[in-house]
């Protein structure tokens, strides 16, 4: 047989790299269909070239070539063996001299041969049945005839009920081959890695060869991959790499989401260094991409931020400003001002920080004195009274820094708030909404600007105030907390003013300090303290928005209540109906009534609700008694309203629909009821027919009703007039909408003419019915 070295065309002390090219550059001419013996010759060259990378057994080859022989020397008994000579090539070797005695020569026994094995030729059959299913499950995998992953589970499950793996030795050796198998050709054998995984018990302790731990990696990569999903602190990075669908444009503005760049910068120094199977799972276009995006310098979510900062503060200047120059000319600085920033940031700093990072440089120190700063001025905002000139300065100061701590110490490393921040941010602003618009101007202006700049500080530099924080962290976080609202109770003793300001700076800053807790130690003793902290925090913020809020006058007559009655309530009524205006030419009389019943509401001489149900129930009994005397457009429309209605109560409430039982007002939908009472407002407001019009059309019998609703079909329409008289309200139910389907699609003066008689009899007053 020829070596492994000649079977792939290679030295013989290649690489393993090496020995799976050459493997895969003759594999794409070896069809195992049309060449079974080449194939596998080709199969087990190559595994053998891999067992010799693998455990290195140089003493089992031979280095003489296939095609020559090694010289035979005939040496007489009993004499001296002579050097070494060359043979002849077309030498044939002499039988052995027969053994030497006393009386003769020895005649040496002619061996037995041993019996035949009677199940050798069943044995080389299912071999050569294995031999071909495990080619097919290697072509399936390997190429270039792939097979989809349902195909290769099958191939697998038919490799492993092979009859020949009943024996050991060749189930041992197939575990070594499909172990192989599997490992070169990630990820599209992971379709089959946990079932392998399971039968040959590879996820257990023991000395498993190298291609068993690269399964098992496999698996550690999948159960990474699998917690990307999960709340992942590298998730949104995830999702970019994964998504191969979104155009261009749509991934550079997630791109200028907080932290999604850093987070994919991540996952590619993963797959680069430490997990590198996760790259299979990433889509190339999209790798692509953000391996283009992250090459150069671009503008981000820092620009981004500096830009909403400036339009922030312009609109706290258009909506605050004392006078309408400030007004004018603050929203166009502060906006201009934002403009600058963020340009600049992208021209000059990004390109700088970027050239940095990749020459690895360590970032300028002085972070701890920009947010000494901010302890500062949190310190004043809180001792310092509120009045214009303090708080505008303040205000301006807390501007600043905040931008001055965004570009030089800010980073990606975290994202923006959640929707349960977001949640809890709606619901302060809530309680907070009174007090804000009972404070001053300035008060404003500084609240507004505070809390700008402690979210940008909170989400930008959580891992500057981490390093700050560094020594001892909790007792430093916890220690200036409790020294903030200390100063807030005694502010609120000593001095009158707004209690929401110093709880709020208060609060606010311990809020950003917790910030850099957690992200120091987000799974630790820092995160739980951190949680429990802001629970507290936002507790103070709540409970000092109600301390600031207005009180109400506890004595006396409370002031009376705005009128918001206009002048000419019919005319509100039309304009938000538009049926009470067709009533003043086709109902005159319900028309003076409901404006009389307006009037009386608008000089409240009569309460609004009631008048308004009062309206109602001239509207309802107008609809009810014109009815059956309108056209026959309109009684078609109602036939439609009732099938409507019918098909609501179906879901909401079915023993309603079935007309067992009465339904609730919630039973049905707010557009339903709006739509109702606008085609009660056209009937109310319809003029009356005359009688040779009421007689028009052709009434339509139950009979054939029922077999329009079912089509001709006498046993269905058996069965639809025992669900009508039945007890069981599905049924029932079903069965009334058959038949008004039915109905409506009827044309329109033979619905008219069919329901007339029994609209007229439901109009008819009780007392008259008697």
């Amino acid at each position: 047989m020829r070596h492994w070295w000649k079977v792939l065309g290679i030295p013989r002390g290649s690489d393993r790299a090496t020995i799976r090219r050459a493997y895969a550059a003759r594999l794409k001419t070896t069809n195992p269909e049309d060449d079974a013996a080449g194939f596998m010759a080709l199969r087990e060259a190559y595994e053998e070239a891999l067992r010799w990378v693998d455990y290195q057994h140089f003493d089992d080859w031979d280095d003489t070539p296939e095609d020559e022989s090694s010289p035979v020397i005939l040496v007489p008994v009993g004499e001296p063996i002579p050097p070494q000579r060359e043979a002849l090539p077309d030498a044939e070797p002499l039988p052995p001299p027969a053994p030497l005695s006393d009386a003769g020569p020895v005649p040496v026994p002619t061996p037995v041969p041993e019996p035949a094995d009677p199940l050798a030729a069943e044995r080389a059959a299912d071999a050569a049945e294995f031999e071909r299913r495990f080619a097919e499950l290697e072509a399936g995998l390997r190429g270039p005839w792939f097979k989809d992953r349902d195909a290769v589970r099958a191939a697998f499950d038919a490799v492993m009920a092979a009859p020949a793996l009943i024996e050991l030795d060749r189930r041992a050796q197939a575990e070594y081959r499909l172990a192989t198998l599997i490992a070169d050709t990630i990820p599209r054998s992971d379709a089959i890695l946990r079932q392998a995984m399971t039968a040959f018990g590879w996820e257990g302790e023991g000395n498993h060869p190298p291609a068993v731990w690269a399964l098992r990696a496999r698996l550690d990569e999948w159960r990474l991959i699998a917690s990307f999903g999960r709340g992942h602190k590298l998730g949104g990075g995830w999702r970019e790499l994964t998504d191969g669908k979104s155009p261009g444009w749509l991934r550079r503005l997630r791109a200028l989401r907080l932290g999604v760049a850093a987070q994919v910068q991540r996952l590619f120094e993963l797959a680069d260094y430490e997990v590198p199977g996760i790259a299979h799972s990433f889509h190339p276009k999209a790798a692509e991409w953000w391996r283009a995006h992250l090459d150069a310098p671009r503008f981000g979510p820092v620009e981004l931020g500096l830009l909403a900062l400036g339009a922030a503060a312009a609109l706290a200047f258009f909506l605050l400003g004392a006078t309408p120059e400030r007004q004018l000319w603050g929203a166009t600085a502060a906006g201009a001002l934002g403009i600058v920033l963020a340009v600049a940031h992208w021209r000059y700093v990004t390109p700088r920080r970027w050239r940095a990072a990749r020459q690895g440089a360590q970032r300028a120190r002085g972070s701890g004195w920009r947010l000494g700063g901010w302890l500062a001025l949190t310190a004043a905002a809180i001792a310092a009274p509120a009045t214009p000139w303090i708080a505008g300065g303040l205000a301006a100061a807390f501007l600043i820094l905040a931008i001055a701590i965004f570009v030089l110490d800010g980073g990606e490393e975290g994202a923006g708030p959640g929707w349960q921040r977001t949640v809890v941010l709606a619901v302060v602003g809530a309680f907070i909404g009174p007090a804000f618009f009972a404070m001053t101007v300035a008060e404003q202006a500084l609240t507004i600007l505070f809390a700008l700049s402690s979210g940008v500080i909170g989400m930008s530099a959580r891992q500057a105030i981490a390093r700050l924080i560094a020594p001892r962290p909790v007792l430093i976080a916890l220690g200036i907390m409790i020294a903030l609202i200390g100063g807030a109770i005694v502010r609120s003793e000593w001095m009158p003013g707004t209690p929401l300001i110093a709880w709020g700076a208060a609060a606010g800053t311990s809020l950003v300090l917790m910030s850099g807790l957690r992200a120091g130690d987000p799974d630790g003793r820092g995160g739980a303290v951190a949680t429990l902290a802001n629970m507290l925090l936002w507790a103070i913020i709540v409970i000092a928005a109600v301390m600031s809020a207005p009180e109400r006058r506890k004595e006396g007559v409370p002031p009376p209540t705005i009128s918001v009655v206009p002048s000419d309530p019919l005319k509100a009524l039309e304009a938000s109906e538009p049926g009470f205006r067709a009533l003043q030419s086709g109902n005159p009389k319900l028309y003076a009534e409901v404006r009389a019943i307006t009037q009386a509401i608008a000089t409240r001489k009569r309460d609004a609700r009631e008048g308004y149900r009062a309206i109602d129930a001239l509207v309802n009994k107008a609809y009810q008694t014109r009815l059956p005397l309108v056209g026959s457009a309109l009684i078609a429309a109602e036939m439609d309203i009732r099938l409507a209605r019918l098909r609501e109560l179906r879901t909401a409430d079915v023993r309603a629909c079935a007309g067992d039982g009465a339904e609730s007002a919630e039973s049905l939908s707010r557009a339903f009821r709006d739509r109702h009472y606008a085609h009660a407002l056209r009937v109310a407001g319809a003029p009356l027919q005359v009688l040779s019009e009421l007689t028009k059309g052709r009434e339509i019998s139950g009979l054939e009703l029922f077999r329009f609703a079912t089509n001709g079909d006498t046993a269905a329409a058996d069965r639809l007039a025992k669900a009508l008289e039945g007890k069981d309200p599905v049924a029932k139910c079903a069965a009334r909408i058959a038949m008004l389907e039915a109905l409506v699609a009827q044309p329109d003066i033979d619905i008219a003419k069919t329901m007339r008689p029994a609209l007229i009899t439901r109009a008819t007053p009780k007392s008259e019915k008697k």
